[in-house]
């Protein structure tokens, strides 16, 4: 009997242990500058995704339709993964498996996607033309694109085969594109703070609260006239301006991006936050309202970086970008 109860008092002792019953203090976690947030949200309206450009082709068709497993998710070329693998195994990129004017009868195109030529574009062949055996249609599932869906593929193909930035893109080289940023409170346990988005809306600005440091990462890319890729640490000039006006920047605040030599590696927003971390080198360390800008305000900002194929700098997101790429480049004040 007395050993009975000496194992329950063993496991009495044990269990009380386990059981913490000193009361949870909310000042022992980390600051959420959300949970103090008063003052009303800018009327931001969400802008869908353009269906007629290339971020509208990847959210409505190939990343639904083509990025399927063991096709093209990186499996095999092009990668359709995100908007930045899709474009650039696209437009002006060479061909692996092209016309053997001996074995199809076909003349070789010259690639992927040439810009204005539907004619002179493997994918719009192989979107269309049912060719035995060596290029069946695709989707391989042999469900075939709408005729609506190709006709916007079509459509985009002989409009220049434009990027997400609305650029036309040019064989001898590619200018720097970005395609994401990241954003913490360096004094808040590096909280990040760039996936609070107004209404959840990917694409709408951001929140940062007012009188705080927020750093901002950004995510560059850079290619040479061969499709080279180069690190985007090798960037020159690397600057940033705000705005409260989404399309006015004469009056901009200027300040430089940093740059070092160790990145900080996210997913990109273009790939629908999916495993795909990227090297984002270029940064900023800034307080909203050491820079003039109050709470309620609505600030737009653009990113300014040069490579070495070209004489000025490249301005993301351009006065001509999407409207929804504008918004994304912008944070409100709170």
């Amino acid at each position: 009997m007395k050993k009975i109860v000496f194992i329950f008092s063993i496991i009495f002792l044990f269990f009380s242990s386990c059981k913490d019953d000193s009361p949870v203090n909310p000042a022992d976690f980390p600051f959420n500058p959300f949970d103090t947030l008063t003052s009303p949200l800018p009327n931001i309206v969400q802008v869908p995704v353009d269906s007629n450009g290339f971020l509208g082709l990847h959210h409505y068709i190939f990343s639904n339709t083509c990025n399927r497993p063991g096709c093209h998710d990186g499996t095999f070329e092009p990668d359709f993964r995100t908007v930045e693998s899709s474009y650039n195994t696209l437009v002006y990129h060479p061909i692996i498996k092209n016309y053997d004017i001996d074995v199809d009868g076909r003349e070789p195109l010259p690639f992927r996607i040439t810009p204005f030529e539907t004619e002179q574009s493997m994918l719009y062949k192989r979107i269309t033309e049912h060719f035995l055996p060596n290029f069946e249609i695709m989707p391989s599932s042999g469900n075939q694109l709408s005729q609506e869906k190709v006709d916007l593929i079509h459509n985009w193909i002989n409009d220049g085969a434009k990027d997400i930035f609305g650029n036309i893109p040019t064989l001898a080289s590619v200018q720097p594109a970005c395609y994401g940023v990241v954003a913490y409170l360096p004094n808040n346990n590096d909280l990040r703070i760039d996936t609070f988005r107004v209404d959840g809306y990917r694409y709408n600005p951001y929140i940062i609260p007012a009188n705080e440091d927020v750093r901002m990462w950004f995510y560059f890319v850079d290619r040479d006239i061969n499709g080279d890729w180069f690190s985007a640490n090798g960037l020159t000039y690397n600057k940033i301006q705000f705005s409260t006006d989404a399309y006015d920047f004469s009056n901009a605040i200027e300040r430089d991006l940093n740059v070092g030599f160790a990145p900080i590696y996210e997913n990109s927003v273009f790939g629908n936050y999916v495993n795909y971390a990227a090297a984002h080198y270029q940064n900023i360390i800034f307080n909203s309202t050491e820079l003039g800008f109050q709470s309620g305000d609505l600030v737009y900002f653009r990113s300014y970086v040069k490579d070495n194929d070209h004489d000025d700098p490249t301005e993301i997101p351009s006065e001509n970008a999407p409207p929804n790429l504008t918004t994304y480049f912008s944070f409100v004040v709170q």
